[in-house]
Parts: C-alpha cells; sequence; structure tokens
C-alpha cells in the first residue's frame, strides 16, 4: 500500500513542478496578450450595446476602449485597464459624453452616447453643446455630494459615497440599466477569460511536456521499480514548502484584482535540479538529443504519454500541490497504522513465545524424568 501512495507522491510532486512553470508560461502570454483587459472591453461594448439601438458594436467597442485607457484605469504601460469599478464605469462614461478628458470620441461615439444618456434621461436635451453642459453640470453635482459625504460620514469608503453621489445626482434609467448588468457583465467577461486562460494553459502544457517529453506513463513505470527514485522524491515532498496559494487560480477572472504572480522559489528550484540529476525532468540538449530519444518502438506510447501528461498539467498547480499534501497526510496516517499492528503483533507475539518456551522446557524436563526412572 505505501509503496503504491509511494508512487503517486512521486508523480505529484513531478506534476507540481512542472505545473508551476505552465503557470507562470501562462501568466506571460495573457500578459502579454492583455487579455484581461481586452475580454473585459468587451463584456463593456456588449453592456454598451443594450443602452440605446443608436450605439453599434463599433461604437461600443470605442467607448468601451477609451474608457479603458483613461489613465486612472489603464496599466502602467497604457493598456487596456483589467480591472474597472462600477461607479468608475458611469463616471467615464458620462465625462466621455461631456467630451471632458484627454482622449476624445468620434463624432459618431460621442452623438450616439450623448444620444443614449439623453433618451435614459441623464440630461434634458437641447444641441450637443447644452447636452454637453448638462453632463458636466451632472458631474459636478455628483463630486460635490461625494465631498459633502466625505465630511459627514469620513467612516464611508470611497466607493460607498460614490454610489450615494451617483444615486442622488445621476439617478435616471442610464445609472440604473449600468447598475442592474454590471455584474452580470463582468461574470460573462470573466467566464470568456476564464475559458481563454484554459486554453493558454492546455497550448502551454503540451509544449512543455513535449520539450521536456514528460511521459506519465513512462515515469509512472519507473516509480514502481525505482525504490531509490520513490525515496528521493517523497524526501523532496516532505520537504516541499506551500509554493501557491491553494484557492486562487491563475491568472484572476477579467474584472478582478489580479493576484501576485506565481513565482518558483529557491527550493523549486533546486527541486527541479535534483530531478533532472535523476532523469526524471530531462531537457534536450540540442534538435538531435530531442530526436533521438523517439523510437520506432516507443513513438504510438510515448505520444500518449504526453497528451496524459499535458491533461494533467493544465489541472493547475493549486490542484497538484492540493494533492500533494493530501497523499502525505494519507502516507503519515497509513505508516502510523502500519507501526501500531507491528507493534501489537510484537506484543501479542512475546505470551505466546514464553508458552511455548516454558511447553518445551516441561516436555524435556518430563523427558529427562522418565529416563531416570
Amino acid at each position: 500500500m505505501l509503496k503504491t501512495i509511494d508512487v503517486f507522491i512521486g508523480l505529484a510532486l513531478v506534476m507540481l513542478l512542472v505545473s508551476m512553470i505552465v503557470t507562470v508560461i501562462t501568466q506571460i502570454v495573457t500578459n502579454v496578450l492583455n487579455s484581461r483587459g481586452k475580454y473585459l472591453l468587451h463584456g463593456i461594448a456588449d453592456m454598451l450595446e443594450q443602452l440605446n439601438p443608436g450605439i453599434n458594436r463599433d461604437v461600443a467597442e470605442e467607448i468601451a476602449e477609451l474608457a479603458l485607457r483613461n489613465p486612472l484605469v489603464s496599466d502602467a504601460n497604457g493598456r487596456l485597464g483589467n480591472v474597472i469599478h462600477r461607479e468608475e464605469l458611469v463616471k467615464l462614461l458620462l465625462e466621455l459624453g461631456a467630451g471632458d478628458g484627454k482622449e476624445q470620441l468620434s463624432a459618431e461615439a460621442k452623438q450616439a452616447l450623448q444620444q443614449a444618456l439623453l433618451t435614459d434621461g441623464v440630461c434634458q436635451g437641447g444641441t450637443p453643446d447644452q447636452i454637453a453642459d448638462q453632463i458636466r453640470e451632472t458631474l459636478k453635482n455628483v463630486r460635490s455630494v461625494a465631498l459633502q459625504l466625505e465630511l459627514a460620514h469620513p467612516e464611508l469608503t470611497n466607493a460607498a459615497r460614490a454610489r450615494v453621489a451617483m444615486i442622488q445626482q445621476a439617478n435616471s434609467q442610464f445609472l440604473a440599466k449600468i447598475n442592474l448588468w454590471f455584474d452580470q457583465t463582468m461574470d460573462r467577461a470573466s467566464e470568456r477569460f476564464t475559458a481563454h486562460a484554459r486554453y493558454v494553459t492546455f497550448f502551454a502544457g503540451l509544449a512543455v511536456a513535449l520539450v521536456l517529453q514528460l511521459d506519465t506513463a513512462a515515469l509512472v513505470s519507473r516509480l514502481s521499480t525505482d525504490s531509490d527514485l520513490r525515496s528521493s522524491l517523497l524526501m523532496i515532498a516532505q520537504q516541499q514548502t506551500p509554493p501557491v496559494p491553494q484557492n486562487v487560480p491563475a491568472p484572476a477572472p477579467a474584472g478582478v484584482e489580479n493576484p501576485p504572480p506565481i513565482q518558483l522559489t529557491d527550493i523549486d528550484k533546486q527541486n527541479l535540479k535534483d530531478m533532472m540529476v535523476n532523469n526524471v525532468i530531462g531537457i534536450p540538449q540540442s534538435w538531435s538529443d530531442w530526436v533521438g530519444r523517439w523510437h520506432l518502438d516507443n513513438w504510438v506510447m510515448k505520444i500518449v504519454g504526453i497528451l496524459l501528461t499535458t491533461f494533467l498539467l493544465s489541472l493547475g498547480a493549486p490542484f497538484w500541490y492540493s494533492a500533494l499534501q493530501n497523499l502525505l497526510r494519507l502516507r503519515s496516517l497509513i505508516a502510523s497504522k502500519d507501526d501500531q499492528q507491528r507493534q501489537q503483533r510484537q506484543i501479542s507475539g512475546a505470551p505466546a513465545l514464553g508458552s511455548a518456551l516454558e511447553s518445551v522446557a516441561l516436555t524435556d524436563e518430563r523427558g529427562d524424568l522418565a529416563a531416570v526412572a
């Protein structure tokens, strides 16, 4: 039983360390592609299309892009922001409708947004300039009320003050629609981004498994026959420190604050080096080295093993960390139970052995007496 658990512990440890590499690659790819910001943009555009029939897809994406590129929302490189709060979005839409700010909408987009604000009761109508002035007046009143709330109720958060100020001074169907649809929109954006991140994770895992030629079937077979390797991996697993929070997926959904990136600790790097020394994880030194590991008699099973590795890696580092901890606890319990049973056998065996020796002694004594008689 312990041998089987040790095999699974070794497998979980290898998958944990390699999946951390896959997670880091996934974070890099999604960050370079600005995937979270793009899916957030699509979600906001979907919501804007529902505000007014005059806001078509192109206009909605233009408005959403300018809102997410606002210096107070965008990231340090000026790319699309990854997170936007509901009150921030309303304020930015009002500013874009008023024509305030450094970035300006095109004439078509500004007209469509002003028409939506007019239709939904934010302003009373008039020429485009008059509508812009009315929007500015609304924003001015919102800021004034927020300031008064800060003076009267300093314990309130900034978001709470902004929410109350918006409801008091920008109470309209426009605000009601955004408040009603915002959370659902963020949920949909998060679901789309999560699906995208899973695809990236799968292909990153496939690339890593192919480069390393990490064959799960061959690894399990080796662990089953190599007791020294099992002992070595068990020792590493017992010393493994928590590398990643168990309840934080990587990367975070669109519209949610991104958690700290997963990084390989010095212990993780040392463990990877130890596995390379033991040839558990082998990095090909050249193209010829990589090709030389494929043979006519093993390529089919190797492909199956690599695909299985890809699936296991796609489960993520948090999954393997949790699995490793559970396996270590299970092994400890079973080992403790085996020790108790061994001690009980020794204790119960001692009286039986004494009785057997006593019986032998009595038999010998009777034999001696009979011989004398």
